[in-house]
């Protein structure tokens, strides 16, 4: 599985749910042909060009991180078991590097995080009312090719409004 990209005091950290298949199997975060992550955050100006997946390990020079909630097994949300879902250590690593924003890249993420367990009709996109420690969290629509009918990238640019 891929490896945490985090250290302190980051601006945002990115939290998917798990790696999918092309991300597992090439090594980097968000590596299928059809996620907008890097092109989305070249767009709202998070990073000043538009990166590609194998230079995800060097994000951290954007102020930006990359986690999952799941790191025992891949694929897409619908594949990935309840029991999979870290919520534990993901809020320990928060707690531990203090981004000032976690942005959750998908309502499924965010659903256990802030409670539901996996009902995502539950969770808004935006910023939310709570907190881990000092940081705030946002739910974004994700980025995945899979779940282009529910893309909107408004979204993206008030999470970047907000940092």
């Amino acid at each position: 599985m891929l490896k945490d990209v985090l250290t302190y005091n980051l601006d945002v950290v990115f939290c998917g749910t798990a790696k999918g298949k092309a991300s597992a199997l090439k090594g980097f975060y968000y590596a299928g042909p059809g996620n907008k992550f890097y092109d989305i955050l070249h767009k709202t100006g998070l990073t000043p060009h538009k990166l590609r997946p194998n230079e995800c390990y060097d994000i951290n020079q954007y102020n930006i991180g990359l986690t999952d909630l799941v790191h025992s097994e891949y694929g897409n949300d619908n594949q990935i078991k309840d029991e999979s879902y870290d919520v534990v250590s993901f809020k320990s690593k928060i707690l531990k590097f203090k981004p000032k924003i976690v942005a959750f890249n998908s309502k499924k993420g965010a659903s256990f995080v802030l409670g539901y367990r996996g009902v995502t009709s539950l969770v808004e996109y935006g910023l939310q009312d709570a907190t881990i420690g000092n940081s705030k969290l946002f739910v974004l629509p994700s980025t995945s090719g899979s779940a282009r009918r529910y893309w909107d990238d408004s979204f993206w640019f008030q999470l970047k409004s907000v940092l």
